[in-house]
This record gives C-alpha cells, sequence and structure tokens, in this order.
C-alpha cells in the first residue's frame, strides 16, 4: 500500500532537512543516554564512578529557562545552576525572532516524532483526517491558553522569589524529576503517551498544533520575523500545491507573505511549488531566496557554535555539586515543587 501524496512530499523535498532532522534526533538520544548513566550512577558510593552529567539535558528544561531569563533580564544577573538551558532557550527565542519558527521542523525530535506519525498516518489510512474550522481554532487556543498560565504565574514572581527557585532544590533537580517520569513511566504516563501518539497518526502535528506551550511561544515571537515565505502574485498560477503540502494547514496559495505562528519553515510549501520563482523563503526587499539548503547550514551552524563558545567562556556546566545531587537525589520524592510543597528554597 503506498500513498502517493506522501511520496510526493518526501521526494519534493530535498534531504537537507531530513538530515539535520536526523542528527539533532541522534544528539538527544545520546544526550539522553548520557544522562541514564548519570542519574544511575548517582546511587554510586565510590565518586571516581559518577558519569557526567550532559549539560545538553538543559533543553528539555523551557520552563525553567524562562524563568532563569526573566531572572536575567530583571536582575542583569545569569543563573549557574542550568546555564546551558538559559543559553539554548535564549537562542531558540532569537532564532525564531529572525528566521522564523524553524526549531520546530528542524531541531526538536518532538516535532521530529510528530512529523513522521502523520506521514505514516497518511500512509496506513491514505489521509489525515480534518478537524472541523471552528474545533481546529477551539483546541489551537489550548497550547496559547497554556503558554498564559505560565508566563502570568513567572511574571508575577518577584525577583528574589525566581532567585529562591533557580537556586531551590526543586529546580536543582528537576533534569532528575523529569527523568523520573519516564525511567520507568507511569500507567498515566504511557496512557498519555499512547493517546498522543494515537492522535499525531489520525491528525497532522497533533501535539504541536494544539498543545505545546513551547510552539506557542515561539509562533508569537516569530511574527516580526523578517524572514517569510513570500509569494510572487505575477508568477503564481493559484494550483494550491503550497497549501496542499503545508503540513499546518496555512492557505499559502492566498497570502502574498505568510505571517501565521503556525509556520515552521519546513519548506514544505516551497519544495512544492511547481511554478520556478513563485514561492520562496527570504527577506522583504531581497529578491534572493533563503534555501532550504542555506537555512539548515544556519540552524546547525547556530547549534554548535552558539553552545561551543558558552562552553570555552565557562559557562555551560551546571555548578551544582556532585555530593549535592546525590543528597537530593536519595530524597527525590520529598522534594516537592515549590508551589505545592509551601517553600521554595532549601538547605543546599
Amino acid at each position: 500500500m503506498n500513498d502517493p501524496v506522501s511520496s510526493k512530499i518526501l521526494r519534493s523535498e530535498s534531504p537537507s532537512r531530513r538530515v539535520v532532522q536526523i542528527a539533532f534526533a541522534i544528539g538527544a538520544i545520546l544526550t539522553a543516554v548520557q544522562f541514564h548513566r548519570f542519574v544511575v550512577s548517582l546511587s554510586q558510593t565510590a565518586p571516581e564512578v559518577l558519569a557526567l552529567r550532559p549539560a545538553a539535558v538543559d533543553a528539555w528544561l523551557p520552563i525553567s529557562s524562562f524563568m532563569s531569563l526573566v531572572y536575567l533580564v530583571r536582575t542583569g544577573v545569569a543563573n549557574t545552576v542550568h546555564p546551558a538551558g538559559l543559553v539554548l532557550f535564549t537562542l531558540i527565542l532569537l532564532l525564531a525572532l529572525t528566521l522564523r519558527r524553524g526549531f520546530c521542523s528542524w531541531v526538536c525530535p518532538v516535532g521530529t516524532l510528530s512529523e513522521y506519525a502523520h506521514l505514516a498516518g497518511r500512509y496506513l489510512f491514505k489521509r489525515n483526517a480534518r478537524m472541523p474550522r471552528p474545533l481546529d481554532i477551539a483546541l489551537r487556543s489550548i497550547k496559547y491558553l497554556l503558554l498564559s498560565l505560565f508566563v502570568v504565574l513567572i511574571c508575577r514572581m518577584t525577583a528574589e522569589d525566581l532567585r529562591a527557585f533557580i537556586h531551590g532544590p526543586y529546580n536543582r533537580v528537576c533534569d532528575v524529576k523529569m527523568y523520573a517520569m519516564f525511567a520507568p513511566p507511569s500507567v498515566t504516563t504511557l496512557t498519555v503517551i499512547a493517546a498522543l501518539g494515537i492522535l499525531s497518526l489520525v491528525f497532522k502535528n497533533f501535539w504541536c498544533r494544539y498543545l505545546c506551550p513551547y510552539g506557542a511561544l515561539l509562533g508569537l515571537a516569530s511574527i516580526p520575523s523578517p524572514t517569510a515565505v513570500r509569494r510572487a502574485p505575477a508568477r503564481c498560477t493559484g494550483c494550491g500545491a503550497c497549501t496542499a503540502a503545508c503540513p499546518n494547514s496555512i492557505r499559502v496559495h492566498s497570502s502574498n507573505t505568510v505571517r501565521s505562528p503556525e509556520c515552521t519553515a519546513c519548506y514544505g510549501c516551497v519544495s512544492a511549488c511547481p511554478q520556478a520563482g513563485a514561492l520562496r523563503m527570504g527577506l522583504p526587499r531581497s529578491k534572493k531566496a533563503l534555501t532550504l539548503s542555506l537555512y539548515g547550514l544556519v540552524t546547525l551552524a547556530a547549534f554548535v557554535f552558539v553552545p561551543q563558545a558558552f562552553r570555552a567562556f565557562g559557562y555551560w556546566d551546571t555548578d551544582t555539586p556532585n555530593e549535592l545531587y546525590r543528597r537530593f537525589v536519595a530524597d527525590l520524592s520529598a522534594i516537592g515543587h515549590p508551589r505545592t510543597s509551601g517553600r521554595l528554597s532549601g538547605p543546599e
């Protein structure tokens, strides 16, 4: 059984994005494996057998990183608990402001899984289901509501509250708390993952489109971006191939400039356009296109060289001593979220 639409989309795309996606997916897997080794080694008594903690795991802590960014803006002080998280979160925001929301379709492993899930669903069921427009709009509001909740709660915190949380025991081991949700996963965790997996097979990018507050933040940040998909009406035939190829259901063929926060710079529309020069990704007053390969190269270079630069300057690894990690992890279940346990800081 073969779906001609899925095959056409896959064939029309340059392998550049797939290569970048796979590279970041491999990086995420290696980071997860190394972090597993680190957590397991925390139970060992001999300090010399402690595995190195991969700082890149901070990328999975966007809420903590957002709090660190707010604290930095207010006080001018960059936290040293999860410095890599602050670096990566800020980098991702800056890329969204300049190059749109490409993180979601090029870098994020969850975005990659979601994309391949809906392509697999299209292969299995011949097509993906389409939400009725009123329901689609209502569901899309969920991620913005979640984002609003986080933004309001964090921005209402005083600088002292932020400092206390950032340097408190919960934030210091929130990476291990996250790990504990999946190793081993509870019945609830497995149920949620299974439900999202099934929904992602049926509906395009279900998690990213309806539920991800991180994607909502990047989408809003990308609206003023000078980089955008631009249509040349004089060359466009109105065939609608671009709109059909868009995984986010954007009506590209009726827009001169795509400003939608749902655009993830996947280049699906540009690759599917049969008319040379009718559609391009680029700057407003430049006739030169930002090619898919160049976009991928810039994205890859940013995530390679920026972390290396901050590592060279000594701002990358956590300042949490291994002994403190061991002490907190040994009593992990007793360390609750400060908003529920009634304390923002604890013994260090």
